[in-house]
């Protein structure tokens, strides 16, 4: 099958949320099918520019709107541990219990088909409403069409370090849009390597965006604020189970970019040629005639891979 080719699944559930009165009054509609009465923007909200081409918008999505959100992201990302098998957020280990795929938090991005009818369009909504206050947004943010979606889950100990992401994450320019739900947290950026560091909390709701001069920005996530979401906002399936953070990335950016995999492929969930070499296959582990973690299709011969995967990527092991 092409590479490209294996971008056209989408998740057949759909995020249902009403919006209370209140908050209608003051944002602006996102129409959608995945969400009764689409997505609620509060318009109302003005941008800060912390740096020429990034902004922050805080509290710009309404607590109906976050929680709608939220259970999009765990729906999409939940999606293969739901039918039994690594994907998404998790990784089932070779006593079959799960684990989130990248230590203390999880990572996933997939094709914009992977992501309900509106997905989209919000994301262009929102890049388009932080260019009113960045005349160095104004171009990219007219151009702007997300291709790929991001989700990422934080536990209270999660962090990510200090990058700038790769053209094959979006392109040049083009800005990176990212909602940012549930727990606060301290988004740390810099225009280059060698700035200064800073900083900047991110709470339920807020958004930010960069891109223009501030695409190759150099950030990170320093901290993550436990049980600081607000108190209408629930993990989704699980009662009582703390919220942690959660961010939704929208990124303009394709197979010709470079492109080609998505996150089950590059952590090894699923084994191809594009998982990192920190990913691939060890033998042990599991029952003999459990199903293969590679292929998912043939049964182990004496761990948690079948022969044919094994020998197709067992000894890069070795190198």
């Amino acid at each position: 099958m092409p590479q490209a080719a294996r971008w056209g699944s989408k998740v057949a559930s759909r995020v249902a949320t009403a919006v209370p009165r209140e908050e209608a009054a003051s944002a602006t509609l996102i129409s959608g099918e995945a969400c009764a009465g689409g997505w609620l923007l509060d318009e109302s909200v003005r941008g800060r520019e912390l740096l020429p081409g990034f902004v922050h918008l805080p509290r710009l999505i309404p607590p109906a709107s976050q929680q709608a959100l939220l259970e999009l992201a765990f729906s999409v990302a939940g999606e293969s541990r739901t039918q039994g098998q690594s994907g998404g957020w998790y990784r089932q280990e070779a006593d079959e219990k799960w684990s989130l795929n990248d230590g203390t938090k999880a990572r996933f991005w997939d094709s914009i088909s992977r992501f309900p009818t509106g997905f989209r369009e919000l994301g262009i909504a929102l890049a388009k409403l932080a260019a009113r206050d960045s005349a160095e947004l104004r171009g990219p943010a007219d151009a702007f069409d997300p291709r790929v979606g991001a989700l990422n889950y934080y536990t209270s100990t999660g962090r990510m370090g200090w990058h700038a992401d790769d053209y094959n994450f979006a392109k040049k320019e083009r800005p990176i849009v990212m909602a940012n739900l549930g727990d606060a947290g301290d988004f740390g950026f810099k225009l280059r390597k060698n700035d200064p560091d800073q900083s900047v909390r991110l709470n339920s709701g807020d958004v930010i965006v960069f891109g223009g001069r501030a695409r190759d920005l150099v950030h990170a996530m320093l901290r993550v604020h436990p049980d600081t979401a607000p108190s209408e906002i629930r993990a989704p399936g699980a009662v009582g189970a703390r919220v942690g953070r959660t961010s939704i990335t929208w990124r303009d950016v394709g197979p010709e970019d470079g492109l080609t995999f998505n996150s089950d492929e590059r952590l090894g969930l699923t084994v191809t040629e594009n998982t990192l070499p920190k990913y691939l296959p060890k033998r042990g582990g599991a029952s003999r005639g459990a199903a293969c973690r590679g292929c998912k299709a043939s049964s182990t011969v004496d761990g948690q891979y079948c022969q044919k995967c094994w020998d197709a990527w067992g000894p890069q092991q070795q190198r």
